[in-house]
Parts: C-alpha cells; sequence; structure tokens
C-alpha cells in the first residue's frame, strides 16, 4: 500500500480548506475538498442538500465522492467534518492516505453557512460526538490554533517522515 494522499479531518471550520490549498500549492500536488465535490455532484450547496433532501442523503453523496477520491494518489484531500461519522469513509481515506486531524479551539471555529454547527451549543454537541472519532482515525494530530505556517510545516514534516512520496524543498 502506498501512501500518496495528504487529508485533512477536523471541526467544521478547523481550517481544512485553507491548509489543503496552501499544501497542494507548496507540494504540486492536487487539491480537492468533499464537500465542493459533493455540491457538484448534486447540483445543490450543501446547505440546500440538508434542507431538502436530509443530512442522510448528503452523507450517501459525500461517501460516494470519498470512495472516488480514494481511487487517485497525488491529493491533499480536505474532508467534511463529518465525514468520519462512517467508519467506510476513515478506511477508504486511509487507502492510500495519510490523516491529519486539525485541533482547533471551538471559539475560533466557523460556524456560518454550516447547517449542523449554527450555535455554540450545536457546536459543543458536535465536538463531543466526534472528537474521539477524529482521534481514532487520526495518524498525526495538528494544532491549528495559531500560527497556520506551524500547522504546515508540521504536517509537511510529519508527511515527509512517514511516506516514500518526494516533492521538492521548502
Amino acid at each position: 500500500m502506498s501512501i500518496q494522499n495528504i487529508v485533512l479531518i477536523g471541526m467544521p471550520g478547523s481550517g481544512k480548506s485553507v491548509l489543503g490549498k496552501l499544501l497542494s500549492s507548496r507540494l504540486g500536488k492536487v487539491f480537492v475538498d468533499t464537500d465542493a465535490l459533493v455540491e457538484a455532484a448534486a447540483g445543490l450547496s450543501i446547505a440546500a442538500i440538508f434542507a431538502e433532501h436530509g443530512e442522510a442523503e448528503f452523507r450517501r453523496l459525500e461517501s460516494l465522492q470519498v470512495q472516488h477520491c480514494s481511487e487517485r494518489q497525488g491529493l491533499v484531500i480536505a474532508t467534511g467534518g463529518g465525514i468520519v461519522l462512517d467508519p467506510g469513509n476513515v478506511t477508504l481515506l486511509k487507502k492510500h492516505g495519510r490523516l491529519y486531524y486539525l485541533q482547533r479551539e471551538l471559539n475560533l471555529l466557523a460556524r456560518q453557512g454550516r447547517p449542523l454547527s449554527c450555535s455554540a451549543a450545536a457546536l459543543m454537541e458536535l465536538f463531543e460526538r466526534r472528537a474521539p472519532l477524529y482521534l481514532k482515525a487520526a495518524d498525526c494530530l495538528v494544532d491549528n490554533n495559531a500560527d497556520i505556517e506551524t500547522a504546515l510545516q508540521q504536517i509537511m514534516d510529519d508527511y515527509r517522515e512517514n511516506t516514500a512520496d518526494q516533492w521538492p524543498q521548502s
């Protein structure tokens, strides 16, 4: 098994997309965002999918996109916050990927436009349910509370140490 994908997991608003785009640019890998893939496939925003079809349909669509991503290599994948709710998603992502749990203080998480974390109480409930799943799935924990450069460097250093994948030195 070859580990060539960088997979970012964590709470909604933890910085997965921002860090993913930066990693992709620096490492010359293709960036994909599973939420964006779901929206493109459904022709609807995530909020609209939840409103019109419910969470179960969103999770089904999300799992289909995870399956497609898991068949590719050379990606930086930013996942939706609930990706770890389905153990099958984690198994697929680990097929060619190393999973990085972006840890961020709850008060720093962005909540706007996120259907399941629109209030502080809802966010806390999500965190309590998902944190153990993130910890179980993660190959590496990344503190993303302060300097984004530090988080980027931690991911790049860990990835370099734990994979045979090569890229230009930064």
